[in-house]
């Protein structure tokens, strides 16, 4: 009997969880197993509530973000300052939106050369241009690291192997980095 409720859990689980546009279990990318000692937390969303821990599926009682199994949150994180001293080759993905990223919104934070932009509510219907990029490092930023880690849940969930989220988002690169040689060679002023 036991069995056949990990199972129904399961689809259920499957079934709400490709209901709100994350991997679905019909995909290439299976949904863990449900069992009575998984951990849930909030889809990460930048919030305080991606530390809130639960027992059971359903929805975030803070930011209403989908809750998926903790195990399966794999990216790391990076402060902005922090990058001035990485030589390896890394795409940055900024998924912010066009305005934001080229600097025609009402905020303005700047931007990290050379960054690809793919907005993070475009992110699972425009993977397939980031197929290159599967095995290499990849550091996703926004403004204020609300959007960047559910881009980096997205990724590695989607198969991506070397997902870095940068913490605070380029609306604290000014405070933080305060190395003019990184400046002059990654930030863009907007």
């Amino acid at each position: 009997m036991k069995q056949h409720i990990i199972y129904i859990a399961v689809f259920v689980f499957s079934t709400v969880i490709s209901g709100c546009g994350a991997v679905a279990s019909n995909s290439n990318h299976p949904v863990a197993a449900v069992t009575s000692d998984t951990v849930y937390t909030c889809m990460p969303c930048g919030s305080s509530c991606d530390t809130a821990t639960y027992n059971t599926p359903g929805m975030c009682n803070h930011c209403h973000m989908q809750l998926v199994a903790k195990k399966n949150i794999t990216h790391k994180t990076i402060a902005p300052q922090q990058l001035c001293s990485i030589n390896n080759e890394i795409l940055f993905l900024d998924v912010r939106t066009p305005e934001e990223f080229n600097g025609i919104a009402p905020e303005k934070f700047g931007a990290i050369k050379n960054a690809i932009n793919i907005p993070v509510q475009q992110l699972q219907s425009r993977i397939a241009e980031l197929e290159a990029y599967k095995n290499k490092a990849i550091i996703v930023y926004c403004s204020h690291s609300h959007r960047s880690p559910r881009a980096s849940y997205l990724l590695t969930q989607a198969g991506f192997k070397n997902v870095t989220n940068m913490s605070g988002g380029m609306s604290v690169w000014k405070e933080q980095v305060k190395d003019i040689n990184c400046n002059k060679k990654m930030y863009i002023t907007q």
